[in-house]
């Protein structure tokens, strides 16, 4: 089949996140003239004001592929050949935590006591760090050009004294190959500039790969535009060496990888509405990489769990909306991928329309969506027979999940419990019976009258700890405490018991918490500021071990970044700095209320006209 061929049908559409059809359909329609114009134009104001009042559209940032529970110590997994090792801002190994910080580049912490971490060495690098893999004595550390972020929000790098300072001398992003072997002075070896963003990593054996876009936005940054692929070989420490690189249509990439094949799967730049699946061959041990086919597939992702790969079948689940009609159109994908040069469709499965896809996840056999409109439906996918997937059953709870995690016969929903994306939510589904899924348990975090809490779990699934062999879930969220005036930060803790969820103790944290974990018996937290050990022996009566600063709030200060200083207060805000908490605030029923008034005010104004006119 030819690249990106015919064999899906072609939708020229422009993608509107309408979740409304009738509202909206008063902005699209022909512009009348005179009055009826300004008539016209005053609804689409209400209407856009009802969107923001009723409910803000959730924008989160890109993710790649599966994680394991916890932070496990990876000292025994680069032992593995062809293992898939995803990388992360932090890392343990043999008892030290390796942190890819955006601030102070790479920084090591000796954790072998976690009662009494120390901070030990740091190297500062040019540039935003994003993510690293460590092996043997070498820390590879990626950093990205584009701009420093802290707290969700972005920070220029022409502003203030220690963005200066970090000012990368490269364009797009670079690897750095560090050794580590000296905890106290680590070194830098060798660095890679790479053709473009790094949207996603993977070490897969001895090679790493990188995934990314040759532009930022609008800007082109003087690359070929399009997708890249590249390949690092990283077998030998004294020989470290780029293997190869590819470049092909694309852009805001995810990618799904195995031991065989990277699937890179982003938005079509011909085809709105569209996205584009490139099979990138990556079985060669030694790096060498090679596109075979390409297709397109109806509809768009939101994120890496959206794709699939299993026994030899590619399963995607995309969102379409159809501008002729208004109407979005979620829908099940597989394909045959056992013959990499001829990838062809098995099987197309509608799934529900008039909603938005909000969480995938597949499962073996099973698959697992969650879309929305009012309410939360999610629904169980039969997908044994690729040929003929069904939907097995289907839930309709309140509020929504954006992410999921499979355990078996039971599922953790991470999301909202209402419209309004001011209360996060863990919730557990029993899952045992495919046609009758369950909502056994569910936890407001935050507490169900928190004003404006957010969790970073929410928009970052690596935020989130599911810990099933403790029975443990670790999940981060902010919000403003009224009593004191402040806003926080901190860790909530959740018991995980066979059917049930319960709400343990809550643990302050300087700084928007990226990860926590647990370690020796001990939860460890991580922010782009500092570092805490607790106690956790009484899960209701935690205790602060020791807190170690990454970087002070005087530091911040004294750099110009007086917006890092406070992370829950400049925590990243949808619709371009609405606060999560003022969007959907007022709830359905004074929505009821509003459009009434908007009525009554119409019907007076009517009234009054025609009473002129007499």
């Amino acid at each position: 089949m030819s690249a990106l061929g015919a064999q899906e049908s072609m939708r020229v559409s422009s993608y509107m996140a309408i979740p409304n059809v009738r509202g909206a359909m008063v902005c699209v329609m022909p512009a009348p003239s005179g009055y009826r114009l300004t008539q016209a134009l005053w609804r689409c104001v209400c209407v856009a004001l009802l969107f923001f009042v009723y409910g803000c559209p959730v924008l989160s940032p890109p993710a790649g592929d599966g994680f394991a529970d916890g932070l496990a110590d990876d000292s025994e997994d680069v032992q593995l050949a062809r293992e898939i090792e995803e990388a992360d801002i932090i890392k343990l190994q043999d008892g030290f935590f390796y942190l890819a910080n955006p601030f102070t580049g790479l920084r090591l912490i000796d954790a072998r006591n976690i009662d009494q971490p120390v901070m030990m060495g740091s190297v500062e690098l040019g540039g935003r760090a994003i993510e690293l893999f460590v092996r043997d004595d070498l820390a590879f550390v990626f950093t990205t050009a584009d701009f420093l972020r802290c707290a969700g929000e972005p920070v220029g790098f022409e502003s203030g004294v220690f963005s200066q300072q970090v000012a990368p001398d490269y364009q797009g992003s670079r690897v750095w190959v560090v050794d580590i072997s000296d905890k106290e002075s680590p070194s830098i070896l060798n660095t890679f500039d790479l053709g473009g963003f790094i949207s996603a990593t993977r070490r897969v054996g001895d090679v790493i790969y990188i995934a990314g876009n040759n532009t930022f936005g609008s800007r082109s940054f003087g690359f070929d535009p399009g997708v890249f692929v590249d390949s690092i070989n990283i077998a030998d420490p004294e020989n470290i060496f780029f293997v190869e690189g590819e470049v092909f249509i694309g852009a805001s990439l995810e990618i799904h990888v195995s031991t065989e094949a990277m699937y890179v799967v982003g938005d079509d730049p011909q085809l709105s509405e569209t996205s584009a699946v490139t099979y990138v061959d990556i079985s060669d041990p030694g790096g060498d990489i090679v596109i075979r086919d390409q297709f397109r597939v109806p509809g768009r992702v939101e994120n890496r769990f959206f794709v699939d790969e299993h026994d030899g079948v590619f399963r995607i689940v995309t969102e379409e909306f159809l501008d002729t009609i208004f109407l979005n159109v979620v829908a099940l994908y597989n394909y045959d991928v056992s013959d990499p040069d001829d990838i062809t469709r098995l099987a197309r499965l509608p799934i529900v329309t008039g909603e938005s896809l909000r969480a995938v996840r597949f499962d073996g056999d099973r698959g697992y969506a969650v879309t929305f409109r009012f309410i939360d439906p999610l629904f169980v996918l039969d997908l044994a027979d690729p040929a003929n997937p069904m939907v097995a059953g289907e839930l309709e709870v309140p509020g929504f999940s954006t992410h999921l995690v499979p355990l078996g016969d039971r599922l953790i929903g991470v999301g909202f419990s209402g419209r309004s994306r001011s209360q996060p939510a863990v919730t557990l589904y029993d899952v045992a019976d495919p046609a009758h899924p369950k909502q056994l348990s569910r936890i407001i975090i935050g507490g169900r009258f928190a004003f404006g809490t957010s969790s970073e779990a929410t928009v970052d699934e690596k935020a989130l700890r599911v810990i099933e062999e403790a029975g443990l879930i670790l999940i981060p969220f902010s919000t403003f405490n009224l009593d004191s005036g402040e806003f926080v930060d901190a860790l909530q803790i959740i018991g995980l018991e066979p059917r049930r969820l319960s709400e343990r103790a809550t643990i302050r944290h300087n700084g928007l918490v990226r990860r926590a974990g647990l370690l020796d018996t001990r939860v460890w937290i991580l922010s782009d500021v500092s570092f805490q050990s607790v106690d956790v022996d009484d899960l209701d009566q935690p205790v602060s071990l020791a807190a170690l600063d990454i970087i002070t709030e005087q530091e911040l200060l004294d750099a110009g970044l007086l917006s890092c200083a406070d992370s829950a207060r400049h925590r990243g805000r949808p619709l371009g700095g609405f606060s999560p908490g003022i969007c959907g605030v007022l709830g359905f029923v004074p929505l009821l209320g509003m459009i009434m008034g908007l009525l009554f005010l119409q019907y007076h104004r009517r009234s009054t006209r025609e009473t002129a006119r007499s």
